[in-house]
């Protein structure tokens, strides 16, 4: 079975009319990705590093979770759909393996990012332990071996291990959403935590992106394994698509970490001191208004 057709999930049918247009709106928002994706992702890991700056803990997991998306875009198979097609040997080019890496990465960061929420929600007074832990190096170099593993296994031709071992993450997510939800707003006792409806927020942009951006994916390239790609030609061309969106929808997860507005002015002086110099010629302005509106009274 040919290893690109299964992991760029499109069929051997002949859909030229369809194949083209899906090309050219996989290369526009490729260049829309790169365009606006890349500098939002470099903004967001910025934002993040500053918040480290200023004593809080670093979110190395959404940090971590950013830097894939650059796999991801930099990454990106230029091979078209009708190119794909015509291809009778597995081939796995490195811009292909670089852009899969980056996609299986993403999705090992975002299930540790929402277990890092759950703990702090679920088992507060861990929290700090598990902080430690998660700034061990030896843990960082696990965590970026998963998907090196599991991209292996798609390498060797183990499709159905390789579409079982990204579906787990769905029933965990799942997990995290409904029992942070159960423990934050049904029980009599609220969770010693600050900002929950964030934490709680942060579990469902997880669990959304991952189920509309990552699961038609993984259930396409399921389907391939279990030889049933006549059913799933136009999955596979929506999958392949919803995989370029990832890097413009991750960096709005950083604003649930951080205080929105106020934090990026702390970042940026250039735009806190615009900000100041705008509220000063407010301020003179209204003093301006209510001395002439006191002397027309006098």
């Amino acid at each position: 079975m040919d290893t690109t057709t299964i992991l760029d999930g499109n069929h051997t049918a002949p859909h030229s009319n369809g194949t083209s247009r899906v090309d050219q709106i996989q290369e526009i928002i490729r260049w829309i990705t790169f365009a606006v994706g890349l500098p939002g992702i470099g903004i967001s890991i910025y934002l993040m590093c500053m918040q480290a700056k200023t004593g809080k803990v670093a979110p190395v997991y959404l940090i971590s979770l950013l830097a894939s998306d650059i796999f991801n875009i930099l990454g990106r198979p230029k091979a078209s759909a009708e190119d794909n097609k015509n291809t009778s040997m597995p081939s796995m080019d490195i811009s292909s393996l670089i852009f899969y890496f980056g996609i299986i990465s993403n999705i090992v960061f975002m299930v540790c990012v929402a277990q890092e929420r759950y703990l702090l929600v679920t088992c507060p007074q861990y929290n700090a332990f598990c902080m430690k832990i998660k700034q061990s190096s030896m843990i960082s170099l696990g965590v970026w071996a998963a998907p090196f593993a599991i991209l292996f296994l798609a390498y060797q031709g183990y499709f159905i291990l390789f579409s079982i071992a990204l579906l787990l993450p769905l029933p965990v997510l799942v997990f995290f959403f409904l029992d942070s939800f159960r423990v934050i707003w049904c029980t009599k006792r609220l969770a010693p935590v600050t900002n929950r409806n964030k934490i709680l927020g942060m579990q469902v942009a997880i669990l959304g992106n991952y189920s509309m951006l990552y699961l038609p994916f993984v259930l396409n390239t399921l389907l391939k394994a279990l030889s049933l790609s006549s059913y799933v030609y136009y999955l596979g061309l929506v999958a392949d698509l919803l995989l370029y969106l990832g890097p413009l929808v991750d960096p709005f997860l950083s604003i649930l970490l951080t205080n929105g507005i106020g934090d990026i002015l702390k970042a940026f002086p250039c735009c806190a001191r615009a900000n100041t110099q705008e509220n000063m010629e407010i301020v003179n302005t209204d003093t301006v208004e209510t001395v002439s509106g006191m002397l027309t009274m006098l």
